[in-house]
């Protein structure tokens, strides 16, 4: 056999055997899929608009492109995915909405999402009620652990980031938390305030709450100020909320002294960009770090192919929004279109994922136990540990 012949053959069998293992990953033993050559629909809920909207439409625009990658790999013959998108508005009331018009109209069985732990804490009730599987990459109240059978959440829970939040502040005498009235927000606020109960030479002298999607933070802001805090944690959801609550933060001039901490929603650089070095050294406590050099690459393939950034989804919820699709894609193709059977599946299974290693236990929340620790040096957020 010349030498040509030889570079065929191996180029032949090396496709046999990737084949065979793809067909293997998503059949199993059995033979074939169940919904080979038909088109299953999933759900898809999300804020689409409203003040969370960045992080809403960057999750469309990750799962678009890897739905279109997955019915390319399937092949002619292969099942075919369709994903409808309903806008969820970061709300419990507008969720419902959204998981109706799915479930009653377009025949879903199975919803990506909630995006905010408002939405998923909306939607539950029905999902048990219903047997409808919700999976989503991105709620993170505590709440979702235990309250229902058929919802799951690939995001780390706020009650951790609560946790090392309260852990980093116990070294200052008098701390100030300024809060939005939101299910995401209120659960890291909770927590905080729990875990600080073990430091009693912390004195909590401010606790401030503002209303969903407000604008004006002057007043609070100046309530809080003249309480002397030594740390101040800004915890207001992402988006437009988080860039005005900092940016009117950084034009009291008069008020220094301080140590300023926060979470996910400023960990995103448009969250800070407005305020130029006034977010220098602020301590962020968020998800652990993902950024494998296979994540990078389809972030760029995303990019480059349906336009725009990832900035507000971040590097942890892109990771886990592909973990997301595909775990539902794989595991219609193994079940069928049968949320009771991917429910067993997700509850008991171990998977391999961008984020990491994949385990529900029996749990709402997959077992992550680590958080990140970022500081924002030169106008970026860096990692300095994992705890």
């Amino acid at each position: 056999m010349d030498q040509k012949s030889n570079k065929n053959w191996w180029w032949v069998v090396g496709l046999i055997v990737v084949v065979v293992a793809v067909y293997f990953i998503v059949t199993g033993s059995s033979g074939s899929s169940p919904v080979a050559g038909k088109t299953v629909k999933i759900g898809f809920v999300g804020p689409l608009s409203g003040d969370a909207a960045a992080l809403g439409e960057e999750m469309q625009k990750t799962v678009s492109h890897r739905v279109k990658q997955i019915n390319n790999e399937n092949g002619e013959g292969g099942v075919k995915f369709e994903v409808v998108f309903e806008d969820g508005k970061c709300s419990g009331a507008d969720s419902v909405g959204a998981f109706q018009k799915l479930t009653n109209i377009d025949g879903v069985k199975v919803i990506l999402g909630g995006a905010c732990s408002s939405e998923t804490l909306g939607m539950t009730p029905l999902a048990d009620q219903n047997k409808i599987l919700l999976l989503s990459a991105a709620s993170s109240n505590p709440k979702i652990e235990g309250i229902g059978k058929y919802v799951f959440s690939l995001s780390y829970s706020d009650k951790k980031t609560g946790e090392d939040l309260a852990k980093e502040m116990s070294v200052y005498k008098k701390v100030a938390v300024i809060t939005e009235q939101n299910d995401y927000n209120i659960g890291i606020r909770d927590t905080f305030l729990n875990e600080l109960k073990n430091s009693p030479s912390v004195t909590v002298v401010a606790n401030e709450t503002f209303p969903k999607g407000a604008s004006d933070f002057r007043n609070t802001l100046e309530k809080v100020r003249q309480t002397g805090p030594d740390a101040v944690l800004l915890n207001p959801n992402v988006g437009v909320t988080a860039e005005n609550l900092l940016r009117q933060m950084a034009e009291m001039k008069t008020w220094t002294g301080y140590k300023l901490f926060g979470q996910f929603a400023y960990l995103l650089d448009p969250s800070r960009a407005s305020v130029g070095s006034f977010s220098e050294g602020m301590v962020i406590i968020d998800a652990p770090n993902v950024n494998s050099p296979e994540l990078l690459a389809i972030e760029d393939a995303i990019m480059k192919e349906e336009g725009g950034t990832l900035d507000n989804l971040g590097h942890y919820y892109t990771a886990s929004t592909l973990d997301a699709i595909n775990l539902i894609t794989s595991l219609i193709e193994k079940e069928g279109n049968d949320p009771s059977k991917i429910q067993e599946d997700l509850s008991s299974g171990k998977f391999k994922g961008y984020i990491g290693d994949i385990e529900f236990g029996g749990h709402n929340f997959v077992r992550l136990t680590l958080s990140g620790k970022y500081v924002i040096q030169n106008g970026k957020a860096v990692l300095q540990t994992e705890q």
